[in-house]
């Protein structure tokens, strides 16, 4: 959407800093891109070079990611091979599991990248907000569950 912009890290943190001084509830999800297990079926169309333009795959997760947001909601780079996204404004526990499993959803189908139909895996853990919870503590738990994803195989989101 072209009102929301994709932060560099440093402002990311800024603005989630500046979400948690609101009373509105919110949720931050991290989100892990494995390149180095992207696969397609269409080998015969693979370039020379192989699959190893993490950057094109990168890019093509974030344009989508993008896209699936709502303008309100916050996203940026966090690392190498992953994005930050914060949902603001949660209606309740299960708006939010539906929104995460459907982002997760849409993340996981094929792109188009150099001529292929790329699968690019994808892990996505995620937390909400306690009430008077700090930036570091929020991300921690976001973190643990990143981390629990990750160590599940990316099979589903984790909410913590």
């Amino acid at each position: 959407m072209a009102d929301r912009e994709t932060m560099p890290s440093n402002s990311v943190l800024e603005q989630l800093e500046e979400a948690l001084g609101s009373p509105e509830p919110m949720c931050l999800a991290l989100i892990h891109v494995d390149t180095d297990r992207a696969t397609t079926a269409d080998w015969a169309a693979v370039p020379e070079d192989g699959l190893s333009d993490d950057q094109a795959m990168l890019q093509a997760v974030q344009e989508r990611l993008s896209g699936l947001l709502r303008r309100y909601d916050l996203m940026g780079r966090l690392g190498a091979e992953g994005f930050m996204v914060v949902f603001k404004t949660l209606a309740d526990a299960q708006v939010l599991d539906s929104r995460l499993y459907v982002l997760y959803e849409k993340l996981s189908e094929s792109y188009d990248i150099a001529s292929c139909r790329v699968v690019v895996p994808v892990s996505m853990g995620a937390a909400v907000r306690w009430p008077a919870e700090d930036v570091n503590s929020l991300m921690r738990r976001a973190d643990k569950a990143l981390d629990a994803a990750r160590r599940a195989g990316g099979k589903a989101p984790v909410l913590m």
